[in-house]
């Protein structure tokens, strides 16, 4: 399936998603105050089916929430409901790596600077472990600027908003390195290979 698709049916399901839960959300209580239901122990587990549907609309508002603008040589991402926007500068991406697929993709950005964005860590050997074809290239550029300190974030949340992400990192950050799944994952946001 093109990844324009996927975004459209993707954006459909969670809309339909949405009405549901708030139409739910709506008639339990209007029918039950209809009904004329006085027993307290149905009230209150209404209200906890209520208090159900909010946490879930606000569990699904943060997995697809996923803001990014990129414009002189900014990037900021506002990753989720709840975590502050951050600032890359674009030409400062030293590596862009990719795990998973689908809606569980990761994205990994390694810069070389840390610039008003306390979403990046420093790169320690927990991260060489769990990406271990990043952390190949990494090493390569860490042979090449050895003076660098290098910091690394990864942005998961977003569902499949995150190909459009990878691709504006792609136009963006021209001197960056790309690991080959990074590679595969942008020819899927452009649409030249099927999800």
């Amino acid at each position: 399936m093109n990844i324009n698709k996927a975004l459209k049916k993707e954006s459909k399901s969670k809309n339909q998603l949405f009405t549901v839960m708030i139409l739910l959300f709506i008639t339990l209580p209007l029918t039950a105050y209809l009904s004329g239901i006085q027993s307290l122990f149905l009230w209150i587990y209404l209200g906890f089916i209520e208090l159900l549907i909010i946490l879930k609309i606000i569990i699904k508002l943060n997995y697809h929430g996923l803001k990014f603008v990129c414009n002189n040589n900014r990037l900021k991402i506002k990753s989720g409901l709840f975590i502050k926007e951050s600032l890359i500068l674009c030409d400062k991406v030293a590596l862009v790596h990719t795990s998973k697929e689908k809606d569980e993709l990761e994205i990994i950005i390694v810069t070389a600077v840390n610039f008003k964005n306390r979403g990046l860590k420093p790169i320690t050997q927990g991260f060489i472990k769990k990406y271990s074809e990043g952390a190949e290239e990494y090493l390569k550029i860490k042979k090449l600027t050895p003076e660098h300190v290098f910091y690394f974030q990864v942005v998961r949340k977003g569902a499949l908003k995150k190909y459009e992400l990878l691709d504006a990192i792609y136009k963006n950050c021209v001197r960056a390195t790309y690991t080959s799944s990074a590679i595969e994952n942008i020819k899927i946001a452009r649409g030249q290979i099927d999800i």
